[in-house]
């Protein structure tokens, strides 16, 4: 399937088929635009006659050969070429390898409807604001929301992911039912909402044709960690540091991880300051929308640090990966305007390296 659209240039999907495969009338076809055999730019099409729909329209972020770029987005010319089957943009949750191409892709071709879970919603929301996209509304989907066109009925089931209201699809055709997972993973103690585990047993017992599965992390044995065991390594490092300013890096996207760590801050009597643009966005969001439930009280903005004393102070900021321009490369550089490392910090890398990404996470670390 991943060269199936190899050639998005060309007129008509048959001649971007592989070679001896031809598009017949009545045929479901399935291809991805982005997001097969690479980490980022998710982005896959299901085509039936006269309608096509959409699952999911993200970036990928470019690797250090692709110097002054700052998105790879798909090869949208098949979709502005058949912009009258263009049904439906489905998300399933709100990464940005998942969403950060709506606004890229807008400004080419529009589906007739957009829908969204709560979470994802408010972020392209956002998002729409900065790139100044006007009169384009997001329909709100959950679990429990159905879809119905001419040639697709499309469902939904919770699944467990880093940020809330990540979804799985169940997709019907007439040729067979498929499931596209979106991000997740099986947690028996999450943060959040759990799995709807029930309906993905009654999903497969009733029979599904295909099977579109994240495979993040499949080559590596064992479970994923619990966030709830994530939590009680959280409290332990914060107990342990109680005399000194503690900051902490992580990926703004990891909305639960983020939750945790305010959590422990709060539960060891700190105020919060938190740094990074990403990091703002998301927290202002779960905020306002009641995932966090925590008091104002418990943040303070940057000018108020030097008035407070470092053991009652954690600063939660961006940077896990060794970005060059986020918050902690800026603090190891000594270039941060607010913040300034001391002799006796506590500084948690609160996630692992990505590929390729060790060297400069070990460049931040020697700078500290």
């Amino acid at each position: 399937m991943s060269n199936l659209l190899t050639n998005t240039k060309k007129q008509n999907l048959k001649n971007v088929l592989p070679t001896g495969i031809e598009a017949q009338s009545g045929d479901t076809l399935i291809y991805a635009l982005g997001g097969l055999n690479e980490v980022g730019k998710n982005m896959y099409c299901f085509e039936h006659d006269d309608e096509i729909i959409v699952v999911d329209a993200g970036v990928m972020f470019p690797g250090e050969n692709l110097l002054g770029v700052d998105y790879v987005i798909p090869d949208y010319t098949y979709l502005v070429r058949n912009a009258k089957k263009f049904k439906a943009l489905v998300i399933t949750h709100g990464h940005e390898d998942h969403i950060g191409g709506i606004p890229f892709l807008l400004q080419l071709v529009k589906p007739e409807k957009i829908y969204a879970p709560q979470f994802a919603k408010s972020l392209i929301e956002r998002k729409f604001k900065e790139h100044r996209i006007v009169n384009t509304k997001i329909e709100l989907i959950d679990h429990d929301s159905k879809i119905q066109t001419k040639h697709f009925v499309i469902g939904f089931f919770n699944t467990i992911h880093s940020i809330p209201d990540s979804l799985g699809v169940l997709i019907n055709t007439v040729n067979g039912r498929i499931v596209e997972t979106g991000d997740f993973k099986f947690d028996l103690t999450p943060v959040g909402t759990n799995s709807d585990y029930q309906k993905i047993a009654f999903m497969g017992s009733s029979g599904i044709d295909l099977l579109m599965s994240d495979s993040t992390n499949s080559s590596v044995e064992g479970f994923s960690i619990s966030e709830k065991q994530v939590a009680q390594s959280l409290m332990e490092i914060f107990t342990r540091n109680n005399s000194t300013r503690i900051i902490v890096a992580t990926f703004a996207s990891n909305v639960y991880r983020v939750k945790q760590i305010i959590e422990a801050a709060i539960k060891n009597d700190r105020k919060i300051a938190i740094f990074g643009r990403s990091m703002e966005r998301m927290v202002e969001i779960a905020l306002k929308h009641n995932y966090f439930d925590f008091n104002s009280s418990s943040f303070i903005k940057a000018n108020q640090l030097i008035h407070t004393p470092a053991a009652e102070t954690c600063i939660i900021c961006t940077g896990s990966q060794g970005e060059a321009l986020a918050a902690l490369s800026r603090i190891a550089n000594g270039t941060h305007r607010q913040v300034k490392v001391h002799p006796g910090d506590t500084v948690i890398f609160s996630s692992n390296p990505i590929p390729g990404n060790t060297e400069k996470v070990s460049g931040v670390v020697n700078k500290l």
